[in-house]
């Protein structure tokens, strides 16, 4: 009975989590630190996917939630925004905009992007079109089955430009600037996913941890 009524109030049993990449030191990586440290009792799963088939896994209830980029209206899923980084582009250190404050949209339009096929690549190719809509040429995309780390390395090594979200500034990678994107409308947005059938208390603790870590944030 004991043990019925820790799971009944979150306090034991397992979360099952789907994220597209995990950076030391960022919204997410604190948050899940935080969770484990106050509910000890839960045994958190991890696996990284792209979020098409995260949501895939959460429709399926092969994972519990899922933490994307974007902002989602789905059907059957509810979604909600947990928190915000400023988009920024990636460019090597002897890139001629390297040593701007920023850049825009013009700036990139004739760069080559390179993307993940993996991770949030599929939202990252789908972001530098819809930016770069309209113009004499579509905007030169290249896509590898590479994991972030080595994109950003060959961003250093001038295979092209990228994107990323600030927390990857935790991080940095040699041979390889951040720049904000000035003209961008406003900051990415991650949001989590999870069906509308999962009752889990568990899952609705790591939402209020959430939620504290956001107006914290906020306030300060």
């Amino acid at each position: 009975m004991k043990t019925a009524g820790m799971t009944a109030a979150g306090e034991c049993g397992r979360l099952r989590i789907g994220i597209h990449g995990l950076i030391a030191g960022s919204f997410l990586d604190t948050l899940l630190a935080g969770y484990r440290t106050s509910h000890s009792g839960i045994a958190i799963e991890m696996t990284e996917a792209t979020a098409r088939d995260a949501i895939v896994q959460v429709r399926s209830c092969k994972i519990d939630v899922a933490f994307v980029v974007g902002a989602f209206e789905l059907p059957d899923c509810h979604s909600r925004p947990i928190w915000t980084e400023a988009l920024m582009a990636a460019l090597p250190v002897d890139h001629p905009l390297a040593d701007q404050s920023g850049v825009t949209w013009d700036d990139l339009s004739a760069e080559q992007f390179l993307v993940r096929h993996g991770g949030t690549g599929p939202q990252v190719q789908d972001h530098i079109v819809l930016r770069l809509a309209g113009r004499w040429s579509p905007p030169a995309i290249r896509r590898f089955e590479v994991e972030r780390g080595t994109l950003l390395s060959m961003v250093a090594q001038g295979f092209g430009v990228t994107l990323v979200g600030e927390a990857s500034g935790l991080f940095p990678t040699a041979g390889v600037v951040l720049l904000p994107i000035t003209d961008e409308p406003g900051p990415i947005v991650f949001s989590a996913i999870w069906s509308p059938h999962n009752r889990s208390a568990a899952l609705q603790n790591l939402f209020a941890l959430a939620g504290e870590m956001s107006r914290a944030t906020q306030a300060a």
